[in-house]
């Protein structure tokens, strides 16, 4: 059935693109620095990001700013009345890559062809006019991709057309793609847009001024500018890429997508992402969900013959290994690949080369006594343990794309985890866990992680404990608990509070005014305020600002903070100043000295490799932050002269992948720590409190691990950290004084009447 418009081709109009049009297109839309390849002209893999052709109908040939509504108001469309393109807005986009573009046209003739597929009349809200684009090569006539597109004419209907029910009923763009039920995405991408997106994005080539200043959008009834749908659509076809595709452009064939609602400067746009696993033509069907940080769907994919959009959207992408799907076959016939070998190491059946890529490691082995795998290329070789490399994927359901902290409940994985299915690409190898779990590792990465033996680590100390007061929820009733007053008037009430601190791991201080500058001046009553990347004195809310789990309004599992630093801080204490239009976040305090002497009791061969097997942790939240120890360190840390436990160092969440360990010592730590975590998840050793306006809480950062129940609302939150040699020099100078502190400087002697015997 053809309607009014149907068929009508446009003049034929020359397009052209240089190097620096593609870079400002890859940098508007996101494209990170480890993606060289789209942002630097000299890069030996330079290319055009996939989908910059949508931006050429837009830029033409231009090198300069155009007058949009003159360049877009041209050739009429017969039997139809002529639009006013002012009042017009993204509908969908469907791009088909046939040829990736060149870096340049130069050298070449390159034009836009543009058809009507239809034209629509929907009333009173306006008219649909969809089109289908080419990019030719003129001299061959080679089509380089193909986009179907509608755009929606605000408040231009009631002209008689077809309203487009049930027309073109078999078109892609009106199947409706729904996301697997119940089933967690396999990747998230996360944009924030700031109040100058839009304003780099037009660059490009799409100067319409509803995306520059308010005017246009307050017509139209959005409230002032919004940014270019077009921005989402290409930010979102990144994630992506970037999250599935491992950033190679070749592996980019179809994405298609509708505007579902506007996005306004300083949105964050979130993708969630799934892999359907079907293949068409060697590619696999990804389907994904973009809103806005309000749960909005921004792209959204239409039922034309229900008129109700949902918010889902639909690509193609290719596995990233060369053969997938042949690949995939022979594994798949074997499930129990790597758990049917013998204990001698050998090569799998159905493994391949991945071609001549020298990134490419061509066997894969098991040793099942260890549950490791083997990736050998040349002298280059694992072994891989199965546990570890399922605890250290690197995906964003394993990762937080923003804080790079694991998200991952490394003691939710089952203990005997196994692969399922194992295929080679060109960069890296593909794993289906049997846990369901899909996960992507590059060779770079893995070389990266290659164990190498180091003799000096397999030393494994003794451990003993100092004699403390031990809390104990299902015993003790009443908290160590001290005034503010008091406190801040005389240093036999300073004392008192520290021996609290250093006897109970914790205490609680009552009636402090409720504003920063007090709770300021209590810290700074033990000593100063440690400055850290998250500042000074804290006063903060959930709000991201520091790119790390605790600004969050998440739950969080008990943990040590600065497992990051060379010196964690000692001390830690908040003050909550406000708690708005919510409920939740009790605070939780588990005592590491008892969990350790719990596991003691329980398990004594775990008590020596949590004590020596070194780990390492870091901070990479913050673009300009990358923080990591001078040397890793174990979960509980002797001290080398007094031989006992004197720091607890467990934060999950900021544990690296650890390359420096062979397969048996990787089995004996996680099994180790599968106890430790399970004794520190016990309810008899969680201690349970909802702080309030007024009550400050103050723990030791050595000792204590803490954490928080999930909220809702708005928090406001202030406090700070001490050092540890400055909380222990007034300790004892306030216990001992000066001069008995003087005269047993360097005295190392375990007797209770030394101040150095107090650590």
């Amino acid at each position: 059935m053809s309607t009014p418009g149907s068929g009508h081709e446009f003049p034929r109009q020359e397009v052209s693109w240089q190097k620096r049009d593609v870079l400002l297109f890859a940098n508007s839309i996101g494209c990170k620095a480890d993606e060289l390849h789209f942002l630097y002209e000299l890069h030996p893999n330079f290319a055009v990001f996939p989908t910059y052709p949508l931006i050429l109908p837009f830029k033409l040939t231009d090198q300069e700013v155009t007058d949009f509504y003159t360049r877009s108001g041209g050739s009429p469309i017969p039997d139809v009345p002529k639009f006013d393109y002012r009042r017009v807005v993204d509908g969908q986009r469907k791009l088909t890559i046939i040829k990736p573009l060149p870096p340049t046209s130069a050298g070449k003739e390159f034009e836009l062809r543009n058809k009507v597929i239809g034209v629509y009349d929907k009333g009173k809200p306006g008219t649909v006019v969809e089109t289908e684009q080419t990019i030719v090569e003129k001299g061959t006539g080679e089509v380089y991709s193909r986009t179907e597109s509608s755009g929606f004419f605000v408040g231009q209907g009631n002209w008689g057309g077809p309203k487009g029910k049930a027309i073109h009923a078999d078109r892609p763009s009106n199947v409706n793609y729904l996301p697997p039920d119940n089933r967690k995405p396999d990747a998230v991408h996360v944009v924030q847009t700031t109040t100058e997106t839009a304003h780099l994005y037009r660059l490009n080539g799409d100067y319409n001024p509803l995306h520059a200043t308010p005017e246009p959008g307050e017509k139209m009834g959005f409230g002032g500018a919004i940014i270019h749908g077009l921005f989402s659509w290409n930010s979102a076809a990144h994630g992506v890429l970037r999250e599935l595709g491992g950033s190679d452009p070749k592996n980019l064939k179809e994405i298609q997508a509708r505007f579902a609602s506007p996005v306004k400067p300083g949105d964050k746009l979130i993708t969630e992402m799934w892999r359907m696993g079907s293949s068409q033509g060697g590619y696999e069907e990804i389907r994904f969900v973009t809103k806005n940080d309000k749960g909005k769907a921004v792209l959204s994919n239409v039922v034309a013959d229900r008129g109700a959009s949902t918010s889902h959207c639909v690509s193609s992408l290719t596995r990233r290994y060369v053969l997938p799907y042949q690949l995939s076959f022979n594994l798949t016939r074997r499930p129990a690949l790597l758990r049917e070998m013998s204990s001698d190491a050998r090569i799998a059946p159905g493994s391949c080369s991945a071609g001549k890529s020298e990134d490419s490691w061509p066997s894969h082995m098991e040793n099942s006594k260890w549950k490791s795998l083997k990736l050998g290329h040349g002298d280059q070789y694992g072994p891989f343990g199965t546990f570890w490399l399922r605890d250290n994927c690197q995906c964003s359901r394993c990762i937080h794309p923003d804080t790079r902290q694991r998200i991952v409940d490394t003691f939710a994985i089952p203990e005997d985890i196994s692969i399922k299915t194992l295929a080679y690409g060109l960069k890296g190898v593909d794993i289906e866990w049997t846990d369901g779990h899909h996960a992507y590792y590059p060779f770079s990465w893995l070389r990266s992680n290659i164990y190498h033996h180091d003799p000096r680590l397999n030393v494994k100390p003794t451990l003993k404990f100092r004699r403390s007061k031990t809390y104990i929820p299902s015993k003790d009733e009443t908290f160590p608990t001290f005034s503010y007053a008091e406190i801040m008037a005389d240093d036999g009430a300073l004392l008192g509070w520290l021996d609290a601190i250093y006897e109970w791991g914790f205490s609680f201080v009552k009636k402090v005014p409720v504003d920063p500058e007090s709770t300021e001046g209590l810290i700074k009553r033990i000593a100063f305020i440690r400055n850290t990347h998250y500042g000074g004195f804290w006063d903060f809310t959930a709000d991201l600002t520091f790119k790390d789990t605790a600004y969050t309004t998440e739950f969080l599992g008990a943990h040590t903070d600065n497992t990051y630093f060379t010196d964690p801080a000692r001390l830690q204490l908040f003050h909550l100043l406000s708690h708005t239009d919510g409920d939740g976040g009790a605070s939780l305090l588990v005592d590491g000295f008892r969990a350790a002497s719990i596991l003691r009791d329980e398990h004594p061969q775990d008590i020596s490799v949590l004590a020596s097997v070194r780990q390492p942790y870091h901070s990479s939240g913050n673009e300009e932050t990358c923080i990591q120890p001078a040397e890793q360190a174990p979960v509980l840390k002797s001290h080398g002269q007094l031989n006992r436990l004197y720091q607890v160092r467990w934060n999950n969440y900021d544990r690296a992948a650890k390359s420096d360990w062979n397969c048996e010592e990787q089995s004996e730590w996680y099994t180790a720590a599968r106890h430790w975590n399970e004794i520190i998840s016990r309810k008899d050793m969680e201690i349970w409190t909802q702080l309030e306006p007024g009550t400050a809480l103050i723990f030791d950062n050595w000792r204590m691990l803490h954490g928080r129940s999930e909220f809702t609302g708005k928090r406001r939150m202030c406090g700070g950290y001490v050092n540890n040699d400055d909380f222990i020099s007034r300790y004892r100078l306030l216990r001992f004084g000066r001069e008995q502190v003087l005269r047993n400087i360097g005295n190392a002697r375990p007797e209770q009447d030394n101040p150095n015997f107090y650590i």
